[in-house]
């Protein structure tokens, strides 16, 4: 198939690059944020072969094109002046939900192949153990382990990074602050006690290893103090004053307030699950199948 030929199809039939917002794709799909949605002709790019579906969700049009999404993109990105770094002020903005859900999509989506790739070597490490072929003691799983486990355990620094990059800040200061949730000096206050403090504010400790709700709330509320912070600091002193202030601000109110709050939304979600699993497998099937969008994104 000639990817080119069809990057220049598609990009014709959502009504050409200057219809095009921005645009990023997924593990299957190309993502865009069209500024006139009817200048789009969906009936004929659901026909188009190398196509197999279009979607409309969440303010984007969504062009279903297959595991080889990445070559048509970047065909698309050669021939056409659009891409995620293209000018979004005159697109749609949808409502809050959809907007909340595009940015929850789009932190996840670089990292889908990782999450993927890391699954599926753990399922691997456990068929070999369990048939014998690997030892889960010897030196080969604790290393294939550990490439396994990495993108799970660090989440919240991965996630730093590409959800502080969707909202236009530091994207490295966003990374600072999952990192220093997993750093040793404080992961080790876990195992003398179960609480600290910090300047008399009493924080529960909590292990936040591969967890998503507390960086999703930091890192947002992170990304709107940035803003902030550079209206009100001088521009020569704006390199390391905000990342600094960003930093020592946001990541104490995470261990006090945010990271404890998310955690337990996470274990709450999970503990009803469970709850409703040993109840119905019915009103279990019922109630996740209804929230399976949701449960999905995080």
């Amino acid at each position: 198939m000639s990817y080119n030929g069809l990057a220049k199809d598609i990009v014709r039939l959502v009504g050409g690059e200057q219809n095009v917002s921005s645009l990023v794709h997924c593990a299957t799909r190309l993502r865009f944020k069209l500024k006139d949605r009817t200048k789009a002709d969906k009936a004929t790019l659901e026909n188009l072969n190398g196509v197999l579906s279009v979607v409309e969700s969440g303010g984007q049009f969504q062009v279903v094109v297959g595991s080889h999404v990445a070559d048509v993109y970047k065909e698309i990105t050669k021939t056409a002046n659009v891409g995620a770094a293209a000018d979004p002020s005159d697109e749609p903005k949808g409502s809050i939900g959809a907007r909340i859900f595009e940015v929850i999509s789009r932190s996840f989506s670089p990292l889908l192949g990782a999450l993927a790739g890391a699954g599926m070597l753990k399922a691997l490490l456990t068929i070999l153990t369990m048939t014998g072929v690997l030892s889960a003691e010897s030196g080969t799983y604790f290393i294939l382990s550990a490439a396994g486990n990495a993108v799970f355990y660090f989440l919240p620094i991965f996630l730093g990074i590409t959800l502080a990059t969707k909202l236009g800040a530091n994207p490295y200061v966003g990374g600072t602050i999952g990192a220093a949730l997993l750093e040793p000096n404080f992961t080790s206050l876990l195992a003398a006690a179960k609480s600290t403090d910090f300047i008399g504010i009493p924080v529960i400790l909590m292990d936040y290893s591969s967890s998503v709700f507390p960086v999703f709330i930091s890192v947002s509320i992170y990304a709107v103090l940035e803003k902030f912070l550079k209206k009100i600091i001088h521009k020569d002193l704006q390199m390391f004053l905000v990342p600094m202030l960003s930093i020592a601000i946001i990541v104490p109110l995470t261990v006090i307030a945010f990271g404890p709050f998310g955690v337990n939304v996470g274990n709450a979600i999970g503990a009803a699950i469970d709850f409703l699993s040993t109840k119905s497998g019915i009103l279990t099937g019922a109630v996740v199948g209804a929230g399976w969008t949701f449960l999905t994104l995080f």
